[in-house]
């Protein structure tokens, strides 16, 4: 039975081996059970590859005795007052820990080198080679890729596009992606702190590198809401245009809050709408049932969530004012004045 093959791309923090994608396979698979019709597995009609780029930074991390060093070495190519604020705040903080900035801010200091991030790119493209490169040209694929790793695609399809990664270049070879879902997308975040990007993705679009590209985000995500996708380097109007009956590109909103981590990539796969948006890119969706009735009962604040808390957040949620793209900030000021959740979550790195 030939099979729809979805990879997944992790953000920052550690992600050692595969084990890194158990839960958010897992709840894609009691999603499978409870909205798709049909008896088989979701094993039996979707394979799902995790991808891992977290090798190439734990190399350079390891090279380094303590964060100071590690934020203050020539390697890594950011301004000096941009280090001297990091510095700062890391010092106000009291961070000494290096696996603790490792997880949740070195991967991202380090990708804006050069070096590695044409090491990260050319470790992406190569295991996405591997696993496309076994299959038949009309077989499908898709890509979903959360916080840090929408930037690593973005960028590391950017590099097989014009020819960089020429050994591990699909597209020559008549393969190419139904589709991109990009989670928590941070493309644009790194013109951040001084709207200087140095390496940004340029024509990367529907059509030539996948066909359909979903952008989703959480009203409440202190991540992705800084700065939301702004698809620049897509040309003037293609992100209205339909492909097949779709949408080339549609941004999803969510404003759910379950657990403390609103930025995980497991609390975004809570939420039905983008399930069910996966099956349906899959080439399932004549067969999810219900639809709107469990997009509509899905509850807005979740069971383990505080009394004190949901109180709060249900009184946020009604202000229509208040729902505006910086709301993330009266999120996390919320959590900071009422408190933290009744249930203690790992939580995942925040970009």
């Amino acid at each position: 039975m030939r099979k729809f093959t979805l990879f997944l791309i992790h953000g920052i923090g550690i992600h050692r081996d595969a084990g890194w994608a158990d839960e958010t396979k897992s709840l894609l698979q009691q999603a499978w059970q409870s909205s798709v019709r049909i008896d088989d597995d979701l094993k039996d009609h979707i394979k799902i590859v995790p991808i891992s780029y977290d090798e190439v930074f734990e190399d350079y991390l390891n090279d380094f005795s303590d964060v100071g060093s590690a934020l203050f070495s020539d390697l890594i190519d950011i301004d000096d007052s941009e280090k001297e604020a990091i510095s700062t705040q890391i010092e106000n903080s009291s961070v000494k820990d290096k696996h603790f900035v490792f997880s949740y801010l070195m991967d991202v200091l380090l990708y804006k080198m050069s070096l590695v991030k044409s090491q990260v790119n050319v470790v992406v493209a190569k295991q996405l080679y591997h696993h496309i490169s076994k299959l038949s040209t009309s077989d499908n694929f898709g890509i979903i890729a959360h916080s840090l790793g929408t930037r690593v695609i973005n960028d590391t399809l950017q590099s097989i596009r014009t020819g960089n990664q020429d050994e591990a270049n699909f597209y020559r070879q008549g393969y190419r992606l139904k589709f991109l879902m990009q989670i928590s997308d941070v493309t644009d975040l790194f013109g951040l702190p001084f709207q200087q990007d140095k390496y940004p993705p340029k024509d990367v679009y529907s059509y030539d590198t996948y066909d359909y590209l979903r952008t989703v985000t959480n009203r409440f995500d202190p991540i992705a809401r800084i700065i939301p996708t702004r698809l620049d380097h897509w040309p003037e109007g293609r992100t209205t245009e339909m492909y097949m009956g779709r949408p080339a590109y549609k941004d999803i909103l969510l404003d759910h809050v379950h657990e403390l981590n609103v930025h995980g990539l497991a609390h975004y796969m809570l939420h039905p709408q983008i399930t069910d948006e996966v099956f349906e890119l899959c080439g399932f969706g004549r067969l999810l049932q219900n639809s709107d009735e469990r997009i509509g009962d899905f509850p807005l604040v979740g069971p383990k969530v505080s009394a004190t808390m949901k109180e709060a957040l249900n009184g946020l949620m009604l202000d229509a004012e208040g729902l505006n793209n910086d709301n993330w900030q009266t999120y996390v000021n919320l959590v900071l004045k009422v408190g933290e959740f009744q249930i203690e979550h790992e939580t995942e790195g925040l970009a």
